[in-house]
Formats: structure tokens, sequence, C-alpha cells
């Protein structure tokens, strides 16, 4: 790795003020170039570093010292959008990004400084969802051998990371605070192959912890531990973006909980968060051999989601997906949940499809708000409602066996798809074969008049050790 190199340079040697006023780029940007000619490390030592765009460079290391922060300047002509021509439905345009790479290698950023991108700058607020005009934090596009370390980052303008297609990368001890704008995913691994995050805590408007395929290549070999999440959307995430979908995903021992933020930039206004686990696939891809263990959740709305959908997004390049993809090989294991609702839980795939082979064991589900008036009801205008943010009142007592609940097959994949009130308050599972609950508990504070688990178009199901509390003792199957 690039840290193995010696040479250090402070970028003050190259004319960096670091007192925040100054423009720094160009002379951080010498100190990449030169560093990069021989190996080692850019030292950012005590100060504030205002600067645009930089462009990481193979073998090097940006070290940030505790006290040093390298702050986005609020000039937009200082991040140019830079065109990497690799397929992929979300790269239908050029980006921007404050800290940039493209097929390099040995790679590092650490330190106990700072990263803040200047997303709260009024020159990039942006209610566009996807706008190619506010810059990633962090992009690193087919990069092999990263590492970043111990850093904070602090309200990106978009999403506060994404690696793209990249190799081998090592994410281990960083803080993400991100409440600045729409959009602001903490981290966003998208594509990548052998993939190490640990140690994290991230707290973000958006997603806190995602793993997509907007391109061709799986995302694959990924394994998440220790963490702890906070989102005003998902906790933990895999999608919306799945082409290539993913396999080999290993997420365990993490804590998702409610945000510390006081605003919420997030359309559908949940304070404490839209969705604990969720996990979508919905363009085609694979989602196969997924552990998700040793997880606690805290205040979601919907503790546990998961989606196989047919919207098959494609874009030039993108191979045009014949079906659904597949789900399969999926557990959910020692997961605690608590403080959650109203939206049930679900396991669903779109009609023509199934989601295959899941085991959910030792579970346990609180729900603590679960009345269709706690439901909101306002569908947000403008380009933010494809979560489709709205509900009907359901008539689950005259359909228990949910054959009214809408397929949806081509939804945006967020647990509030089907717009009623689901028929059970635990899990509703539809279109799925082979499953097993083992050791499950489903409970709510106050007597719901809903059934603890409904299942629709389901083959092969497994109950064992299963409890439901203060729900209408009944399991209702329709097979």
């Amino acid at each position: 790795m690039a840290e193995g190199f010696t040479g250090i340079k402070d970028a003050g040697e190259f004319g960096a003020a670091g007192d925040g006023i100054a423009n720094d780029t160009a002379a951080i940007q010498q100190a990449i170039d030169e560093c990069s000619l021989t190996g080692g490390t850019v030292l950012l030592s005590p100060g504030t570093y205002s600067s645009g765009t930089l462009f990481m460079k193979s073998n090097v290391t940006l070290c940030l010292s505790k006290g040093a922060t390298l702050l986005g300047r609020p000039d937009p002509s200082l991040y140019p959008h830079i065109a990497h021509n690799i397929p992929s439905t979300l790269d239908k345009a050029p980006w921007r990004a404050f800290i940039y790479a493209f097929e390099q290698e040995n790679i590092s950023i650490k330190g106990e400084g700072t990263i803040s991108p200047g997303g709260a700058n009024q020159v990039f607020q942006d209610n566009i969802a996807d706008s190619p005009d506010r810059p990633f934090g962090i992009h690193f596009v087919r990069c092999k051998n990263i590492r970043v370390e111990d850093i904070s980052l602090v309200n990106s303008a978009f999403w506060v990371q994404r690696y793209f297609e990249c190799e081998d990368l090592a994410i281990r001890g960083i803080s993400v605070f991100a409440h600045a704008n729409y959009n602001n995913d903490g981290l966003d691994i998208d594509g990548c192959k052998r993939v190490i995050i640990s140690d994290c805590k991230i707290d973000s408007s958006d997603d806190a912890l995602v793993l997509k395929s907007h391109g061709n290549r799986p995302c694959e070999e990924v394994l998440v531990t220790n963490c702890i999440l906070s989102s005003h959307a998902s906790g933990i995430k895999l999608g919306t973006g799945s082409v290539g979908g993913y396999r080999k995903i290993n997420i365990s021992n993490c804590i998702v909980k409610p945000s510390i933020a006081e605003s919420v930039h997030h359309p559908a206004k949940v304070k404490k968060g839209l969705i604990g686990i969720n996990l979508g696939n919905v363009d085609g891809g694979c989602m196969e051999d997924i552990n998700i263990s040793n997880i606690l959740v805290e205040g979601v709305e919907c503790p546990i989601f998961i989606r196989l959908g047919k919207r098959n997004q494609t874009a030039k390049g993108i191979r045009a997906a014949p079906s659904a993809g597949t789900a399969k090989r999926i557990t959910l294991s020692n997961i605690s949940c608590a403080d959650c609702g109203p939206v049930s839980s679900s396991i669903t795939a779109a009609p023509g499809s199934l989601i295959e082979d899941v085991i959910v064991r030792n579970v346990r589900i609180r729900m603590a708000r679960h009345s269709p008036s706690d439901i909101p009801r306002i569908r947000p205008a403008g380009n933010l409602n494809q979560a489709g943010f709205k509900f009907m009142e359901g008539n689950f007592e005259n359909d228990p066996k949910g054959n009214t609940v809408p397929e949806k097959a081509d939804g945006y994949p967020n647990a509030r798809i089907f717009d009623t009130i689901l028929p059970s308050f635990g899990f509703f599972v539809r279109h799925v074969k082979n499953i097993i609950f083992d050791s499950v508990i489903v409970e709510t504070s106050v007597k719901d008049k809903r059934v603890p688990f409904v299942l629709n178009d389901v083959f092969l199901a497994d109950f064992n050790r299963v409890s439901a509390r203060n729900g209408v003792e009944v399991l209702v199957v329709n097979k």
C-alpha cells in the first residue's frame, strides 16, 4: 500500500496556506503529482485547506493531521465534470467530485483530520435527485488497493463516498456526518470486489451504508463489521441500482439507530429512519449468498425489507435484463429490532419470479407504532416522489391473505412500495420458495388487529419456535 513509501511532502512546502481563505487547490495537487513519481505521503498539517477538485494518483497517501481540515471551496468552476465512460445507469452524464481517482492503485486517505466537501454551501443546494452538478465527496473509479482510515467526513453535496468498480478496498475507523443536502448517502460501494469495512460510524440524511451495482459488474466478496449506522432512510441497504447485483456479502455486528441530526434532508421526513435492513434487487442482477447477522435495529419505520423487483433500468452499454434476476440463499440471524413501525417487514418478489432459500433465525421484532393513522399520507412534489410515499387505508380485515396488496413489480424498492397497510404486523411474504422461520418473535406494544404472518404464493415454508405477542394468534398461509 501507499503508506509503505517513506517520502513525506508537506503541502505547505508547495505553497498551501492552510488559512481557510486562500485557494490551495494547485499547491495540494502539485504535492500529489510529485509524490506519485516515487511514492509517498502528502501531509496536511493543522490548518484549514480550501480547495476544489483534487485528483489522487497511484502510490500516494493523503494524510490529514489532527486539526487539519480539507474544505471544499464554494466555487462550482473548481469542480470539473468528469466522464469516465464506463457503462452505468447512474453515470448518464459526467459527475463532479471533491476528491477523484480513476484507474489508480495503491492510494490511501488517512489521519485524524476532517474532509468537509462543502455540501452545506448554498451553491450546491439542489433538490433534484441524482443531479450531476453536485460533487461527490470522494469518487474513486476502477481503482485497486485502496485504504481509507480514521478520517472524519462531513457534509458532502451529494453522496459522501462512492467507490465504483474498485478492487481490494479497506475502509476502517472513519466517521461520517452528512446532513447538508438531499442524497447524502454515507458510504456507497458500487460494483466493487473484495471489500472490508469495519469500525465505522456513519450518520447520514440518506442511506448510511449502501452496496450497489449501477454497472455490469456485481458487488461481491464484501465484509462489513462493527459499524454504527444512522440514517433518515435505510441503515443497511443493498440497492437501489442493481444491474450486476450482489453476491457473497457478509454484514455483522452492527447497530442501526436514529440519527442525532435535528434537520431531515430526506423527502420521507421520517426522523428515526425508514428501514433497518433493506435488501433490494430490481435491475436484473443477482442477489445471492447474503448473510446479515448480529444486528441491533432501533426506531425505524420498517425493520426488514427484502425485494426482488423488475424495474430493470438500463443505459448505454448496459446489458438488457431479460427477467427480474435472482435472489437466493439469504440468511438473517441474531437480529433484534425495537421501537419500530408502523410499516411491517416484507419479503416479496415480482410476479413470475421467486425469492429462494431464505432463513430468518433468532430474530425478534417489536412494533411500537402500528396504527394506520400513524403512517404519513403526504406524497412529496417534484422529482422526489420516486418512492411513492403515499398510503391507502387498506382493508386487511376483509383481505387476510393480502390478495389485494398491489404487486408494483417495477416500483422503487422501498418499504412503502405497496401504498397500503399490509395485512400482517410481522412479515408479509409473497412469491417465495423455501423459507425458514426459526426462533422468531414478533410483537406489538398494544393489541393489533392484523395477523403476525401472511404467506401468499409461498412454496415450502417451515416454522419452528415462532411466537407472536399482542396480535391475533393466527398464521395465514395462501399457496
